[in-house]
């Protein structure tokens, strides 16, 4: 979504921070986006806690004097950019980090989250973020379609990978604050698939993620891939977090999220009251599903396209609105 917003705001003079988490830095590369990387996410709550006051206070020291503050999810730029001054807008989409009894740490950075100026969340969790926030704006859809408005589809995709169909599988993200403390389904469903004969493309953000498949025979991409193709050519995608089971969701994709907690994403509880996503953790339901579920043709990819679009020049307008 970066590189959607940047290139949506030319002419402006951009800085922009990135954290080595997953294949974020390699994306990166990969979209053309030129900024600073640094700092890490961490399993330990603890060590998790000097991450995050390692990155805030480098931001602090390498920031440049700036107007604004864009920030996606992340809480640690926001106290530099309160320092120095900087009107700070947030987007968000995950609404259950204020719900129930979050751990010290995620509350923590849900106050800080609280100090913004503007936040920008799709319409379905208005409600939810609007009990925490004072300025909360919303946008039609899903953060999704914001960077989707600029896909085209690589017809040779395929080509980098070792079978022309397959499934994606990416693991519940176990570092994060509200998903920790969960057991992952990866392994047992891994082995289902591989049973059925569906070849899977494995995403681990890091060695911990990547080392609960071992001994089953999945394929690990040596090197970042671009996402929206793996998910546009995929026969489905299974995702423990959230962003690709949307992002197939809106491309037609049949896609499943075994996401762990107690509750879902208001986006997610409306996706799958369209009948656009799929949620368990029951592994033998979800491959019942993937055995009767193809792609949606229901919406033209030109269809498709046309919403987010104008998703995309919403969510323009009201940030240039802002700055």
């Amino acid at each position: 979504m970066a590189k959607a917003i940047a290139d949506g705001m030319r002419g402006r003079s951009i800085f922009i921070t990135g954290f080595r988490r997953g294949e974020t830095e390699e994306l990166m590369k990969i979209y053309g986006l030129q900024g600073r990387v640094f700092g890490s996410d961490k399993y330990n709550p603890a060590m998790k806690s000097f991450a995050f006051a390692y990155r805030a206070f480098t931001c602090f020291l390498i920031a440049p004097n700036a107007n604004n503050l864009l920030s996606f999810e992340n809480a640690i730029p926001i106290p530099s950019a309160k320092a120095r001054g900087m009107t700070t807008i947030l987007m968000l989409d995950n609404d259950i980090k204020y719900k129930g009894d979050r751990p010290l740490f995620q509350r923590i950075e849900n106050r800080i989250k609280e100090s913004c100026d503007y936040v920008i969340v799709p319409e379905v969790a208005k409600e939810s973020f609007s009990a925490h926030f004072d300025n909360v704006l919303t946008y039609p859809g899903y953060k999704e379609q914001i960077y989707l408005a600029d896909f085209v589809p690589d017809p040779n995709f395929t080509e980098s990978l070792p079978f022309d169909e397959y499934v994606v599988v990416r693991p519940e993200s176990l570092t994060s604050l509200y998903v920790m403390g969960n057991k992952s389904i990866v392994p047992e469903l891994c082995r289902l698939l591989k049973r059925e004969n569906f070849n899977v493309v494995y995403l681990p953000r890091n060695r911990e993620e990547g080392a609960i498949v071992k001994g089953v025979d999945v394929y690990v991409p040596p090197r970042a891939l671009d996402g929206l193709n793996l998910v546009y050519h995929a026969d489905a995608v299974l995702t423990g977090s959230g962003t690709m089971a949307r992002e197939a969701a809106v491309l037609g994709v049949p896609a499943v999220s075994f996401f762990p907690g107690s509750e879902l994403l208001a986006v997610d509880r409306e996706l799958i009251g369209k009948n656009l996503l799929f949620h368990s953790r029951d592994t033998a339901r979800i491959l019942e599903y993937l055995l009767r579920h193809s792609r949606n043709s229901e919406l033209s990819r030109f269809d498709r396209l046309i919403v987010a679009n104008k998703i995309k020049t919403y969510v323009l307008d009201i940030l240039n609105k802002i700055i």
